[in-house]
């Protein structure tokens, strides 16, 4: 009750990052792609955009708020280095008013090499002086240079003016002079909304998309999983815990859709928006790039000791969290049997002990998050510090500009926000992933029945069943049927009765199919039913259980199961089960609720149900194990009407304890220890006074 389950989640697994791993579930995704590739080009046009937001601050601060120009002294006789400068700056040279005065605008001064700007400047020959310029196309700032001559520098149709001489224009004639920048400015504001509107309309595709993908995947992932766990043996579910296989198909599926749906599209959004601003980046400055990037070997290591401890955290959380609810629903079943011992604080003190372990597993992990996310941001905290110290030192030696250094700045916000999501979603990996590894190794598990389709499906069955020289055992050295070969005549009813744990169960599931004989062969109709397809060996076979297990719905789905009967089919399949006393008092009848385990019915009423789905399902041969015991006279009377109804034209091996109950079989097999100690009639049996006679006397003689 409380042992080692054996979980194979808590055996050694692999990297959660392999590619066998990612191999497999993007198979699950191929049906997908159209969708999730539509899906990737929005992430592609979405990054665009993102990446030209910032981008337009630049443009909207270095040609439009700080256009700025340098003077520039010309000698009759210029230096070699400044014949230099005036090679390379050509015709985007300005003729300033004074002889010999010049002015460069900015953009043309940071395309040189700085050394010769340095030597210029240190020679006297650039001014450090900035100036504003602007061309004259109005009237209206034809007006302002003419009304300030002394503050202003003209040439042809270009006006210069000390950005410190701004200050003694009014508010009125700066706003004609800078009509131009101002309507720059207002064209870029209208490209920056419409670059966001069209993000947001983008993001919501992008969005919808893939949450369409991801739903349909793993919708055909737990589908092939719950297919996948139907056919597997019933040994498996002897070895398995059905609060862990719950788990697969809930919690670790969700895991892998929260991956799907908010991790691998935003993963590759920042993969190529990191990939877009390093382009950028290096195109603008190079050297400011690298400053920049220095951090990143750090960021590197604290990836790789965050992921080491946080893929085993993970992977403990899983196996106690399996754990938890395997126990949840073995408590729940047994909730009359707890109650009845009184054993609510020894169970409340088992479950807190599991929920404890289940609780530190998890502070384990959010103590590792806590610890790696502000390790994030004091490092991109640190780049900003650098770019800041080493990028404004350029802007104020003219090197770059201020609109660079702002883009600079705008850009590692954006860098460090994909690392962030990482950082974020790494944890949602490591979960999907460990899910991953769980849902698999399930798929991968090799205890599934052969549901064959090329399977025999003889086309009459005439019920003649052999066993021949059959063992079997549920471990290899505890032999539970030894050496066991009977016949059963076609139409016969044969009676299989022995002290509890002989082996006379077992014997029904291996015709069933439930389990393989480790030695012999059974036949059906003399052919091996290992040779038969699966589905149809049980559609030809039917077993009535002693725990007869309803499902949830209505009461005709029940007794039809997947059948499509008619409404005056499942009457009469009712009124041949003397079910129609039980379906009258119902207040929809039919058509009634059956709650989960059909708890709301009698053992005898399930019983009766039992025998009217075997009716609708009309096998040719019939298992009945136990299906009378703990049953009232009056019910077992009704029982034994209906089950002789059925018995006919069957044939039919009925499991009893109760000797009464098989009065009226043709032949009697006695089991003891997992062996036939005797076969023959009922008189016959008696007659010999042996083991058969020992059981009679037992139940039926008086005191």
């Amino acid at each position: 009750m409380h042992g080692n389950y054996g979980y194979f989640e808590e055996g050694k697994l692999g990297k959660p990052y392999d590619w066998p791993l990612w191999s497999r579930l993007a198979r699950f995704g191929r049906p997908y792609l159209r969708v999730i590739g539509l899906s990737g080009a929005l992430i592609l046009l979405l990054t665009v955009f993102d990446l030209a937001l910032p981008y337009l601050l630049k443009v909207g601060i270095d040609s439009y708020i700080v256009l700025s120009a340098r003077p520039v002294r010309v000698p009759e006789d210029p230096p070699p280095e400044l014949k230099l400068f005036l090679d390379k700056v050509g015709s985007q040279l300005y003729q300033g008013s004074g002889a010999g005065q010049f002015f460069v605008a900015g953009d043309t001064l940071r395309r040189l090499d700085p050394r010769l700007l340095r030597k210029l400047e240190a020679q006297g020959f650039i001014a450090p002086k900035r100036f504003y310029f602007t061309q004259i196309q109005t009237s209206a700032q034809e007006k302002v240079v003419l009304d300030h001559p002394n503050l202003f520098h003209t040439t042809d149709d270009m006006a210069f003016i000390d950005y410190s001489d701004l200050a003694k224009l009014s508010g009125e004639e700066i706003l004609s002079l800078r009509r131009h920048d101002i309507s720059g400015l207002y064209r870029l504001g209208l490209l920056f909304v419409s670059l966001l509107l069209l993000s947001a309309v983008c993001t919501f595709g992008q969005n919808l998309l893939m949450v369409y993908a991801g739903q349909h995947m793993m919708h055909d992932l737990r589908m092939k999983l719950f297919g996948h766990l139907q056919e597997m043996s019933l040994s498996f579910f002897d070895r398995n815990p059905v609060g862990r296989l719950v788990t697969r198909l809930t919690n670790d599926i969700q895991n892998l859709d929260e991956m799907f749906g908010s991790v691998i599209m935003t993963l590759l959004k920042d993969t190529v928006l990191l990939g877009g601003i390093l382009v950028i980046l290096f195109s603008l400055e190079w050297e400011l790039t690298l400053v920049t990037l220095s951090v990143m070997p750090l960021i590197i290591v604290l990836f790789r000791v965050f992921g080491v401890q946080v893929r085993g955290a993970f992977r403990e959380i899983r196996a106690k969290l399996a754990r938890i609810n395997s126990t949840l629903n073995e408590y729940l079943s047994g909730i009359r049997v707890i109650q009845l011992f009184r054993q609510e604080k020894e169970t409340l003190h088992r479950f807190e002990n599991l929920n404890h372990e289940y609780y530190r597993a998890t502070v384990k992990q959010i103590m590792l998050q806590a610890v790696f996310f502000p390790c994030i941001e004091l490092l991109a905290t640190t780049t900003i510090a650098l770019l800041l110290w080493y990028g404004g030192r350029q802007v104020l030696v003219g090197r770059i500009s201020l609109g660079v250094l702002v883009v600079f700045i705008s850009y590692l916000r954006m860098f460090f926000g994909p690392i962030r999501d990482v950082s974020q979603k790494y944890s949602i990996m490591q979960s999907a992933m460990a899910s991953a590894e769980r849902i698999f190794l399930l798929l991968d598990d090799t205890g599934q029945e052969k549901y064959t389709s090329t399977g025999a499906e003889p086309p009459a069955v005439q019920g003649e069943i052999e066993f021949r020289q059959v063992s079997f055992g549920y471990r290899p050295d505890e032999p539970v049927l030894k050496d066991i070969s009977f016949r059963v005549r076609a139409g016969e009813t044969l009676a299989i009765v022995g002290v509890t744990g002989a082996g006379k169960t077992t014997l029904m599931h291996l015709l069933e199919r439930f389990h393989q004989p480790q030695q012999g062969k059974i036949l059906l109709d003399g052919r091996d039913i290992r040779d038969l397809d699966l589905a149809w060996l049980r559609s030809q076979v039917g077993l009535i259980m002693q725990d007869v297990f309803l499902f949830r719905g209505k009461l005709r789905d029940n007794i039809a199961l997947d059948r499509n009967l008619s409404p005056k089919e499942i009457q009469e399949i009712t009124r041949m089960a003397y079910l129609e006393d039980l379906v009258c008092r119902l207040p929809d009848q039919l058509d009634a609720e059956v709650q989960e385990g059909g708890v709301t019915f009698s053992t005898g009423q399930r019983q009766l149900l039992a025998i009217a789905r075997a009716m609708a399902y009309d096998p040719k041969v019939l298992i009945l194990d136990e299906a009378t015991a703990n049953i009232d006279s009056e019910t077992e009377h009704l029982i034994q009407q209906a089950l002789e109804r059925l018995f006919q034209g069957r044939t039919t091996l009925v499991i009893a304890h109760r000797l009464s109950t098989i009065q009226k079989a043709d032949r009697v097999l006695v089991m003891h220890h997992g062996r036939i100690v005797e076969h023959g009639t009922q008189d016959d049996l008696l007659s010999r006074r042996n083991y058969y006679y020992r059981l009679h006397q037992l139940q039926f003689a008086s005191p």
